[in-house]
């Protein structure tokens, strides 16, 4: 057996020959590329890709049941070597979406608009409703007759 397979990096196959001592991988019969260095053919793959990828943009938004501080909309613009998304707000600025986050982003569609503005209306709804209610229970606790317990053992002793 002169080849045996090494690993299966980014969808190909690097293989090492045993007959030359040489890493090898074959992306297409004009692309191959031989090296006594396994990290030089793992670059020749990562170039391969970056030159040859064809990644359009597109926009996310959070989810609403996405839990904690996320932004609520971004563009992403590439995936690194390791697979995750690079991204950028709606300011520019740039940021990675971890592997963690992404179940919280869907992909931005014009029709939910209108079922993200009904949910910020609700939100504000009961944000106000909340202030209500703690108006009407301060109210409700400043009518109790306040004795505390420290203050009658003073008037037993």
């Amino acid at each position: 057996m002169s080849k045996i397979k090494i690993e299966n990096y980014r969808g190909f196959d690097i293989e090492f020959d045993t007959n030359y001592e040489k890493f090898q991988c074959v992306i297409t019969e004009d692309k191959t590329k031989e090296s006594a260095s396994f990290t030089a053919v793992k670059k020749f793959i990562d170039d391969y890709k970056k030159d040859n990828q064809d990644f359009s943009p597109f926009w996310v938004q959070k989810k609403p049941s996405a839990f904690g501080y996320k932004k609520d909309k971004l563009k992403v613009i590439g995936i690194r070597k390791d697979g995750r998304f690079m991204a950028e707000d709606e300011n520019g600025d740039k940021c990675q979406i971890s592997d963690y986050d992404l179940s919280d982003y869907i992909l931005f569609d014009e029709d939910n608009q209108k079922y993200y503005n009904m949910l910020k209306e609700q939100n504000e709804k009961e944000t106000r409703q909340d202030e209500e209610n703690r108006i009407t229970r301060d109210s409700i606790i400043s009518q109790i007759k306040n004795v505390s317990l420290k203050d009658y053992k003073k008037t037993l002793l």
